[in-house]
Order: C-alpha cells, then structure tokens, then sequence
C-alpha cells in the first residue's frame, strides 16, 4: 500500500474499498481549525517532492511510529524523529510548534496524524492546523457532508495504524471477531485431556480433564475468559462459537459498580469499609455498542514488567467464572456510556457514604482493583469523581506517569507502582529520581525476606490469625537494614504494618514513613499521605 497516494488523495486501492469517491487528505480535513502559525499561503507550497535526504521525514520513519502503542512512548518517539529529522523544507517556528502541541495530544492516532502532517508540510504540502482528535462530529457540523467522505479516508488510517478509539470514551482498543475470536476461543477451550486408552481423564469432582491450548503471550495480548463460559458459547454444530451471545453476555449494564472489599477496624477503634472499582487487568474485553463489534481494550497502558507477577491475573480474577463477566460490562458501560457510568456510580457512593455516616464509620475507595487510569479522559473520570464526594477518601495505585505527578483533588491519593513501562518510568525519575516525594509502592523481591519469615520444621509458613505472612520479630531489624540498603532509605523510616497501624494517628505533620506489607495485611498505608513508600513483600 501506497501511503503517499492514500493521504494525498488518490482513488483507494485497499480491498473492498468504494471506488468513485472523493478522498480528502488529513490537511484538508482539518485545513480551517487555525492553531498553527500562518503561512505565505493558503494552496500548496509548489517547491516540490522531498528529495529523500536523511534530513526529512519518510514514510518508513511513520511506519515505525505506528507500531507504538503507549502514548507517552509515541509522543517521546515523535519528538525523537522531530529533533533528528527535521522537515528542512519547514519554518523552524513552525517545527517548534509541533514539538511542543505533541504533549497536548490525548490519544496515540492524533500523534501518529500529526507526524503525518509533518511529512507532508517537509514535502511541501500547505499543512494550516491539527486537531487532538480524529473525531469528526464537530466537522461534520461545519463542513457538512464532505466530512462524510473525508470519514472513510481518517477510517482506513486507523485500521492501518491498529490505533482505533472509537469508543466515547477513549481508550486504546481493536476490533476482535470473526476467525482470531473462533481461534482464541478454540484455544480457550482446549482438546480433552486422554489417558492411555483414549478415555477422557477426570478430577476427583469428576469433570473432565483437557488441555489448554492457549499460548504464552495469550496472558498478555489477549482478554481473559473462563472457560467455563466458552464451551457454554459452542455452538449446535459443535463447531464454532456464538460471537453474538458474548455480545449479549457484555451489553447487560452491571446492577452494581462498588465491589466490597474489607471492613477494618483500627487500634484506636475507628472502622473503615473499603470498597474497589474496576475491570479486567492488562488487556479487558469489551463491546463497542456503536459499531456492535467486540474489542480488545487495553487496560493498563502503562504496564512493564509488572505483566509477570500481575497480582490481577490470579486468585479470584482467574478462578471464579463470573468475574471476567462483571469486568467486560463494567468495561463495557464505562466505554461506551461515561456519562451513565458516573452518574451510577456517583448515586452508590453516596448511598454508601450516607450509610458509614449513620453507621460510624469512613468510606474508602480503591480505584482499580485491577486495570489503571487507559486514558487521560478516563483519568479525569475518576478525580472528577473523587471532587464531587470530598467527604470519601479514594485511592489507586498507577503506572501511568501522568497521574502520578500531576494535579489530583486532596481526597485521592495515587501511588506510583514500580514495575512500569520503561517510558512511564522514564518520566517519574526524571522528576524524582530516588523517588523521595512521589508516594510509591515497589515489590520486593524475595531473596530480601524469605529466609526471615515464621516456618515451622518442614519449611511452610506459619501464618498469622487473619492469615497473613509473619517475620520473626527478632529478624525485624535485619529486614529494614535490607530494605534501607536495597531502596536507599533510612531504616528508622521502615516500620513494619503492626507498627504502623499502632501509631499511624500520631505521626506529625511533615514526617514520612515506609511501611512493610505482607500478604494478608491491610492496605490502609496506600491511602496515607504520611506513608511514602509501601514495601509490598512478593507473593
């Protein structure tokens, strides 16, 4: 596919695609909006094609960009290929004035059309101004059915980008049906698992065994589905699967979007009701209701390393079949219907706000049980939220740069989680490179603790009442030395979770802790802003 041709209008080449139409360009498209410094004119500049040099944008250098998928990583890329490549047939103001608007960009198809624009200002093409977004109902108003036409040429972009975000709330998503959907489902399913003489091995409830066919990069790329759920989607011809039943199956709005979590009461008496907000982790399946097509959503944008020991993508997320239900309808509504999401989930924190008022006791919110802030409008969401209910405390914990150093209302506490994209990582330390201010969470790895856990003789642990994991008091000071040394802290600063909780309410003003947490503890030093870093013991 010629990319030239398709942006500067010639009749489409795709497969499938209408002939006979007219095909505006994206400068076209969006040539009256006026944000960018004037030109001499208003038609192309006729001086000519590139010439190829290495001093230009190419074709091959957009193509690379597209293959990204986080937007900050895009936009770090864009303003890379800007500063080392740049279009010399261009003013330098005009240069300057797309290295700084990339940072007001709000979604990775925007940067990746704006560095189309570049190119083509560099080849000589009128370029009056960009947009922050590709959605043209604005357009559509002002510019009548032409937009219609030119609607068709922005579509074919997005699907050679793979950066669709055609759901009212943007999120970084594509479409996921017809052969890839009967496969994964296949895979899902598995083939039975056979004993010697061909019969069908069982568990000792019975049901029969199988073999999974899913791959290893299926826990990363691809949404999490029980597979309970699909054999109950086969079809009668034992063949395929109902991709409209899993439609249905999403579309249904959940009764409730408040989870329940524990209900704690501290040393001093004081109780708190914790409840969680969220959705799938990594990447979420979802219903695009607009176009009545499924999609795969990605969830946690700002994901790095944190993939392999996703705390999400265990216990009860994988275990209980109704949990990637809940979190594809909540996905689901949250994409397609923001406005009825916010009002609903206003409407239960108030009730349950009301509720600890007559009952005693706080409210506390984590937002994301699993999942994280996929988009900056999503991120606005939630602190909006949070601004209208400045009686009930919130939290998170997040990989996404953004909403860890940037403003939030004084009742959300975010906790930056190591274990991020190496860009989202990137800008952190860049801001705070020993992460001395940024309230953070880190996992610890192993080898720092296990030898001092409480065992008994066979070498299992020996857990605490509430089930949690124990280090031998006599071995504390040992930890925190370990601990101080690892993440350059002081060990005075390192109090254990029981210490804390003993005197969380009589820290001064000004003075900041670390507080040790281990499996089975609470997760009441994630939402105190004297606590700076939670050391979260690997489990």
């Amino acid at each position: 596919m010629n990319f030239k041709e398709l942006l500067e209008g010639a009749e489409p080449k795709m497969p499938g695609a209408p002939s006979g139409i007219k095909i505006m360009t994206p400068q076209q498209f969006v040539a009256k909006s006026g944000d960018m410094p004037d030109e001499e004119s208003d038609e192309e500049i006729a001086e000519g094609p590139n010439d190829g040099s290495e001093d230009n944008f190419t074709i091959d250098d957009i193509k690379r960009l597209e293959k990204v998928r986080d937007l900050e990583t895009l936009k770090a890329q864009a303003k890379e290929l800007i500063k080392g490549k740049p279009a010399r047939r261009m003013k330098p103001e005009k240069i300057s004035w797309f290295y700084n608007h990339i940072d007001t960009l709000r979604n990775p198809l925007a940067v990746i059309k704006m560095m189309y624009d570049l190119m083509l200002a560099g080849e000589g093409h009128k370029v009056i101004g960009s947009k922050n977004s590709l959605s043209s109902n604005s357009y559509r108003q002002r510019f009548g059915e032409e937009v219609v036409e030119s609607e068709e040429h922005l579509e074919r972009i997005r699907k050679l980008s793979g950066l669709d975000e055609a759901t009212k709330l943007p999120a970084q998503s594509r479409e996921f049906g017809g052969d890839e959907f009967q496969d994964y489902m296949k895979r899902i399913a598995g083939t039975p698992d056979l004993d010697k003489s061909g019969n069908v091995k069982v568990d000792k409830k019975g049901n029969e065994k199988y073999v999974s066919g899913k791959t290893k990069t299926d826990k990363y790329k691809m949404p999490y589905i029980h597979r309970s759920s699909v054999v109950t989607y086969l079809s009668p011809d034992g063949k395929t699967y109902d991709e409209d039943a899993v439609k249905q199956t999403l579309a249904q709005r959940p009764k409730s979007l408040l989870k329940q979590n524990e209900k704690m009461k501290h040393s001093n008496g004081e109780l708190e009701q914790f409840f969680n907000v969220g959705f799938a982790a990594l990447t979420g399946i979802a219903l695009d209701q607009d176009t009545n097509k499924l999609i795969i959503v990605n969830t946690c944008p700002g994901a790095g390393s944190c993939k392999v020991d996703c705390f999400a993508m265990k216990g009860g997320k994988i275990q209980f079949k109704a949990a990637w239900q809940s979190d594809g309808r909540i996905l689901t509504y949250l994409l397609n219907d923001p406005d009825g999401f916010f009002n609903q989930l206003s409407g239960e924190i108030s009730k349950e706000a009301a509720l600890g008022k007559k009952g005693g006791y706080t409210v506390t919110i984590r937002w994301h049980d699993a999942g994280d802030f996929f988009s900056p409008e999503y991120q606005d969401l939630a602190f909006k939220m949070a601004a209208q209910h400045p009686d009930v405390k919130f939290y998170a914990y997040t990989k996404i740069a953004g909403a860890a150093l940037g403003d939030k209302p004084d009742n959300f506490i975010v906790n930056w989680s190591e274990g991020a994209h190496t860009s989202q990582e990137k800008q952190v330390k860049a801001s705070d490179a020993k992460l001395d201010t940024t309230k953070n969470s880190r996992i610890v790895p192993d080898e720092l603790f296990q030898d001092l856990l409480v065992k008994d003789e066979k070498g299992n642990l020996v857990k605490g009442g509430d089930g949690q994991w124990q280090v031998q008091p006599e071995k504390l000071p040992e930890l925190k030395q370990r601990l101080a040394k690892q993440y350059g802290l002081s060990a005075n600063s390192i109090l254990s979770y029981d210490e804390y909780i003993a005197k969380r309410k009589s820290i001064p003003a000004g003075m900041k802790y670390n507080v040790i947490v281990a499996p089975g503890e609470g997760d009441i030093s994630a939402n105190d802003p004297n606590i700076i870093s939670t050391l979260l013991l690997r489990h």
